[in-house]
This record gives structure tokens, sequence and C-alpha cells, in this order.
């Protein structure tokens, strides 16, 4: 029995022995390059870049407005949308001491690309252009009949529904050329002067 015991303790002392000298080779670690976040604006992640660009983004969009008159800053801001004038003044360094604050708005909703003016107490109130623009549109034209395509200038048959003012100047250019309209179907020679806008003008025209 004392001999078998020592036989075994023998043998595990040669296994020690063995193993201490050709140990175990190591495992090799396989080198991992990590991803790392690339230098713009926003990680390789594309998940994370969707996110990021949401954060981004103005919520309810933005706009960008010119705040004029009577304003410590006056120039261009952005603003929210439906942000409102108050929000345009304030980003502008808020009100002078000779601003108007009756003179505008400041309730009013801003829109895209707008001006807001605010005007100096005692200032005359300052026209819109929209409304200018809008004026001019609606020019009132000229009494029915009342325009002579033979002796009308340019500015008088632009005024007329129908003709506009490339057309008006072709039409004097030819009647300069070739002589007077014996008449008014002979508009059509013209270039541009449709049927349908023959007959929007027709009215408008002097029979010949």
């Amino acid at each position: 029995m004392i001999a078998r015991i020592a036989l075994v303790v023998a043998a595990a002392l040669a296994l020690a022995a063995f193993a201490l000298r050709h140990p175990a080779p190591r495992a090799a670690v396989q080198s991992v390059s990590v991803a790392t976040p690339s230098s713009g604006p926003y990680p390789a992640d594309s998940g994370t870049r969707h996110h990021r660009r949401l954060d981004r983004v103005t919520p309810g969009g933005e706009l960008v407005v010119y705040v004029a008159g009577a304003v410590v800053r006056p120039g261009l801001y952005h603003l929210h949308l439906g942000d409102r004038y108050a929000q345009a003044v304030a980003s502008a360094g808020g009100l002078r001491a000779s601003a108007d604050a009756a003179g505008v708005n400041l309730a009013q909703r801003a829109a895209d690309g707008e001006e807001i003016y605010v005007p100096v107490a005692g200032e005359a109130p300052r026209t819109r252009v929209r409304e200018t623009r809008t004026r001019r549109r609606r020019a009132t034209p000229p009494p029915d009949g009342s325009v002579d395509v033979n002796t009308a200038d340019a500015a008088e048959l632009a005024a007329v529904p129908g003709i506009g003012r490339a057309v008006a100047s072709r039409i004097v250019e030819l009647r300069e050329r070739e002589g007077s309209f014996a008449s008014l179907d002979e508009l059509l020679d013209v270039a541009g002067m449709t049927q349908s806008r023959l007959e929007r003008a027709r009215s408008y025209l002097r029979e010949l």
C-alpha cells in the first residue's frame, strides 16, 4: 500500500516538473480595433447619427427675419416657427428708449424672410412692400373702349388686361414698323398675343 502511494506521489511530482520545464503556450490575443467616433459632427453609428441630427434641427422648424428700426441691435435673427414679433425684438436686444412700442404688433407671428420694423415715436407709419405690390397688381384697368391701339403708347397698352408690358412693347414696335392696324384681329400678328388674350383685351380697346 505504501509503495502504491509513493508511486502516485512520484508520478505527480514528475508531471509538475514537466509542466515547469514546458509551460503551455499562451493563447494568442487577437488585436481588435475599436471603432472610435469620427472627427466629424456625428459618430459612425448610423442609429446615433440619426438621433444626433434630429437634435440639431430646431424643433418645429426655423425661420429667419430682419429686425430693423428702433431696436438695440438691428439685423438678421433666427427664430422658431410660431414665434412672435416679441421674440424677434428680444433677440435684437429689445426696444430703444426712442421706440414707439405701439407702432409694432408684438403679438403677431413672424414669417420667414419678413422684415419686422419698430418705428421711432412720432414716425409716420411705413407702407409695407407686400401691400404696395398688391395694389400694383390690382391696378384699375382703363374704361371700356378707351384705348386706341394705333395711338396709345406702351404704358397705356400695358394697363389693358390680357396685354401686359411685353406684348404692349411689341404692339408699338410692329405699328411703327408696318403702320396702323386695320382691325383688332390684326393684333394676333404680334408675338405673344393669343386669341384668349385678345378676347380679354377686346372690350377695353377702341374698335377700328
